[in-house]
């Protein structure tokens, strides 16, 4: 099993997942307001959960990493990470997700500045990319928040519910990270 890095933020502990999260990642992937522009149907069960902890446990350079995103007493509250990973293009697509009860108060703002920090430097990814559906406005504020840039439209680029949506494309080039947009 590789360890993650694991990142403290004035209120949030990113860590690896662990099987005692797997009752709350299914609730997490249960939640139909979770689920609404995330690109995945519900989980079936339980043993599905422990199966995306399982998956998530071998991770090396650019291989595709999903943290817990935990509160002060260590639950989980969220996911964030990278996925969509292009080794020779030193690239990929980061991914988030959290607990209705928690949106809107600048958390996901906060646990991903370390995660595009660690894949700028540690990585050395050049480009971080984000996908996310127009009528998601709260995710479009973060990763604009975090300084990405919103690129164009992809039509038909995600099923969801049996249906395909059309996402805008944001990225965040390495030498803009660097500018200081966030460092």
């Amino acid at each position: 099993m590789t360890t993650y890095p694991t990142f403290t933020t004035p209120r949030l502990t990113l860590r690896q997942l662990h099987p005692k999260d797997a009752q709350a990642l299914f609730t997490l992937y249960t939640s139909p307001e979770v689920l609404t522009y995330f690109g995945m149907e519900p989980l079936e069960s339980i043993t599905k959960a422990e199966g995306i902890i399982e998956a998530r446990q071998e991770a090396e350079g650019l291989s595709p990493m999903r943290w817990a995103i935990t509160d002060q007493g260590d639950n989980l509250i969220g996911t964030c990470g990278f996925h969509a990973t292009s080794v020779p293009h030193k690239r990929c697509e980061i991914g988030y997700d959290l607990l209705p009860i928690h949106w809107g108060k600048g958390y996901m703002t906060e646990a991903l500045q370390p995660v595009i920090d660690y894949l700028f430097r540690e990585v050395g990814v050049v480009r971080v990319g984000a996908v996310i559906i127009p009528e998601n406005a709260g995710s479009s504020r973060v990763v604009e928040k975090l300084g990405f840039t919103r690129e164009g439209l992809l039509r038909d680029y995600i099923m969801q519910d049996q249906q395909s949506h059309d996402v805008y494309s944001y990225s965040m080039l390495k030498k803009e990270w660097a500018d200081g947009v966030m460092s």
